[in-house]
């Protein structure tokens, strides 16, 4: 017989991977440090190679050229090949990417907003632009708003507790205060009783009550 399988809930849509191949942001930072190394390298001139071996260069120029031009070359690549390790241990390229996808979905999203009349682009403000007083606020603002709660709502969780364990305290004294009053009376009316006897009935309580506790110990 057969059983209709159980329904399972959508799953969410994951979060799309990183492109490996470098991005725009990935591909500047490779292209300025390209451009540093051969501004270096040109700055490094055979004049100023060959001024730090003066003898040399006078007796062997061309072998002198043949080093300054390995030396150049090898340069570059020892230079090039340390960006290189650089890059990948830091895995910079995924982080750049990352920053260029967060960019875009910005742009996507204000170009969604000025489109539907949300957001005005005319008296927009950028962050730049801004104080720094009024940037570091409005990074603060959620944490500070959810520590506020938290506060609020353990200063509640206490005071709910003391008005409980002050209920619980006025009650306490309700009771003492009943109880108290209803030994006043047991007392009044002892005294009264003991008022309304006589003197002779007083000494053979006394005798009765003397001849009671010879009796218990006697027995004890």
């Amino acid at each position: 017989m057969a059983t209709d399988a159980p329904q399972r809930s959508p799953s969410p849509t994951p979060i799309p991977p990183t492109a490996a191949a470098p991005g725009p942001r990935a591909t500047a930072l490779h292209q300025l440090y390209n451009d540093a190394i051969t501004h270096i390298l040109k700055t490094c001139s055979y004049s100023h190679f060959a001024a730090c071996f003066p003898t040399p260069s006078r007796a062997v120029a061309g072998s002198i050229k043949n080093l300054y031009g390995q030396f150049i070359d090898k340069l570059g690549e020892q230079l090039r090949r340390n960006f290189d390790v650089l890059i990948r241990d830091r895995d910079a390229v995924a982080s750049l990417n990352g920053l260029d996808r967060l960019v875009d979905e910005a742009r996507a999203r204000r170009r969604k907003a000025e489109e539907a009349g949300i957001l005005d682009k005319e008296n927009t403000v950028a962050p730049h632009t801004l104080p720094p007083q009024t940037l570091y606020r409005s990074h603060l603002a959620p944490s500070l708003v959810r520590h506020s709660q938290q506060i609020k709502a353990e200063h509640a969780a206490v005071q709910a507790e003391n008005e409980e364990i002050m209920a619980r305290v006025q009650q306490q004294r309700k009771d003492i205060a009943a109880l108290l009053s209803g030994l006043e009376k047991v007392v009044a009316e002892v005294d009264a009783k003991a008022a309304a006897l006589n003197p002779g009935e007083l000494d053979e309580l006394r005798q009765e009550t003397r001849a009671v506790d010879e009796g218990m110990r006697m027995e004890m």
